[in-house]
């Protein structure tokens, strides 16, 4: 058998070669198909998406019962692992990866950040973010324009806004992953344990559960002074022992004070 060519195309060439410059005209199947991998649609039990390459060719199955927007963001995250190990591939991957690989360098995280990119170019991506607040309604209507995932959506939201902000997702209470907005300074850390003071403590199991409101930024970064500051938070449960939480900066008068101790140095 004669080796595979290594064909890996960035998100933004594909794009690019295929004249896409609208989010309605991505078609994840179609930008599959470019590309020799072919989606398909069947029950899957334990896990969110398969993929089976040999050669040059992929089969790219699906969960038929997830939602339209689960499903394109599968089909994305497995063209990445299938651009990046092109040749013999097999992989099945579960509806928790695609909430908690987001922090740590592994493929799954890649793939994750492939999906990302592709799904929500920034060039299309952030101009629908102009005036947006902060929050989780935001987020669903960002959804609704590029038929996303909620948790990829608001980590897109938090990179390319213009507010000052950033996304955690707590496990257990624990931190799993978070995401700092491009203006908020490296010095600010979330608490690896979250805290009994934020709106997030007090949400239950539930799925879907919400609670927003203002907090001190004490309750949320561990820094000197934080006290002194507030933030917005706008919580929800996204699975089992799982919670996303977008904390936003209103005032910037932490981040402004942040950035001035930075010049004095």
């Amino acid at each position: 058998m004669k080796p595979v060519a290594q064909t890996y195309k960035s998100p933004k060439r594909l794009l690019e070669e295929l004249g896409i410059t609208d989010a309605e005209d991505i078609d994840v199947e179609a930008i599959a198909q470019y590309n020799d991998a072919t989606i398909v649609y069947e029950p899957l039990t334990g896990s969110e998406a398969r993929i089976l390459g040999n050669g040059d060719k992929a089969i790219i199955t699906i969960n038929k019962h997830s939602p339209v927007q689960r499903q394109r963001f599968s089909a994305g995250h497995e063209l990445g692992h299938w651009m990046r190990d092109r040749g013999k591939i097999a992989l099945s991957c579960t509806d928790r990866i695609y909430k908690t690989s987001w922090s740590e360098d592994s493929p799954e995280q890649r793939a994750n950040r492939y999906s990302v990119e592709l799904l929500m170019p920034e060039p299309m991506f952030a101009p629908c973010t102009k005036n947006l607040p902060m929050v989780f309604e935001s987020v669903r209507s960002l959804c609704g324009v590029f038929n996303t995932s909620l948790t990829a959506t608001a980590i897109r939201l938090t990179e390319l806004s213009s507010y000052n902000a950033m996304l955690v997702c707590y496990e257990n209470r624990r931190r799993k992953w978070f995401f700092r907005g491009p203006d908020i300074p490296k010095a600010l850390w979330p608490y690896e344990q979250l805290s009994t003071s934020t709106k997030a403590a007090s949400l239950s199991s539930t799925t879907g559960d919400q609670a927003t409101g203002n907090s001190s930024a004490d309750a949320w970064v561990d820094h000197p002074g934080s006290w002194q500051y507030s933030v917005k938070e706008d919580s929800i449960v996204i699975g089992s022992g799982l919670t996303l939480s977008l904390v936003w900066w209103q005032n910037e008068k932490q981040i402004l004070d942040l950035d001035e101790d930075k010049e004095d140095e």
